[in-house]
């Protein structure tokens, strides 16, 4: 009778490394896409990813800017109108915030394409060299992964999606573990009404008593079911919280600082999934609600 109970604690014990790993993920999320320096670096790589795709049509521009300048050698208009085509380009091409940055820091656009895009390259590679530091937790540029032997590095920002590709159906197993678990714990104690059926693990805190008939009408009293079921089922919502919501909210959080353009598909995915079932196991939990024990103590 007590089995579905001994596997629901067991279920419980596993709150602690899925929370430790999904706390790792979203520091490294975090720190990894908030890092001044890092989004400063994603800036001017996303800024010379825009003059590699337009490239052809700027060497045109270019040319003719050279041809005028052989001309006559000073700025001309064609220059600057240069500067122009290469501004709005990374304007439409980049986040508004990465052309506010470009803008700000007042580089020379009327460059030949090539050296535009070789600056933006080297302005991104010096960024990326300072460690990225998170409450005090520093996240390296690089991870290195030992595989029979062989050494691989991987890209931080390639690893991450990689955990959080890997940890949604570690959570979603987990949570559903626990809803079905729960459900069947709960049925088994909707037909008894002894308390020793109940596995003593954390989340069984029921009421335990009996309600004696009331000598005079009293609506306070006469509620005393409902009140005292619903007083135990805030504590059992609670206690679960405890251990599902730190898990959630952190992986959530790690999908939410990700940039979601990269495997949207897959972060929405599992996003949703993780909610219905967080939301399923409380739901489930409340429907409980008027679920006690019969015992010798009154509970009105």
């Amino acid at each position: 009778m007590s089995s579905p109970g001994v596997r629901y604690e067991r279920l419980l014990f596993w709150a602690a490394p899925i929370t430790l790993a999904a706390c790792a993920v979203f520091i490294a999320a975090l720190g990894y896409n908030t890092q001044e320096e890092r989004v400063n670096a994603k800036c001017f790589e996303s800024a010379a990813d825009v003059i590699v795709l337009n490239k052809s049509d700027l060497v045109s521009e270019w040319i003719k800017v050279m041809a005028e300048q052989k001309k006559a050698p000073r700025y001309r208009s064609e220059d600057l109108e240069y500067g122009r085509k290469v501004s709005i380009k990374l304007i439409y091409g980049t986040d508004i915030s990465c052309w506010s940055l470009i803008d700000a820091k007042d580089y020379n656009l009327r460059q030949e394409p090539s050296k535009l895009i070789q600056d933006f390259i080297l302005l991104a590679q010096e960024l990326r060299l300072k460690p990225v530091k998170m409450y005090g937790i520093e996240i390296p540029d690089t991870a290195t992964v030992s595989i029979i032997g062989t050494k691989i590095q991987i890209a931080m920002a390639t690893l991450i999606q990689a955990l959080q590709v890997a940890l949604a159906p570690i959570i979603l197993l987990w949570l559903g573990s626990l809803y079905h678990t729960r459900l069947r714990e709960i049925e088994i104690y909707k037909g008894n009404n002894n308390i020793l059926v109940a596995h003593p693990h954390v989340i069984n805190v029921f009421p335990f008593g009996y309600y004696p008939d009331l000598r005079k009408r009293n609506f306070i009293r006469s509620k005393a079911p409902v009140i005292w079921g619903a007083l135990f089922c805030i504590i059992r919502l609670s206690l679960i919280s405890i251990f599902v919501a730190p898990s959630v909210f952190l992986y959530l959080g790690s999908l939410f600082y990700q940039p979601i353009f990269t495997y949207w598909s897959i972060n929405v995915f599992s996003g949703f999934w993780v909610v219905m079932f967080s939301v399923g196991i409380l739901v489930m939990e409340a429907q409980a609600s008027t679920l006690h024990f019969n015992g010798p103590i009154a509970l009105r």
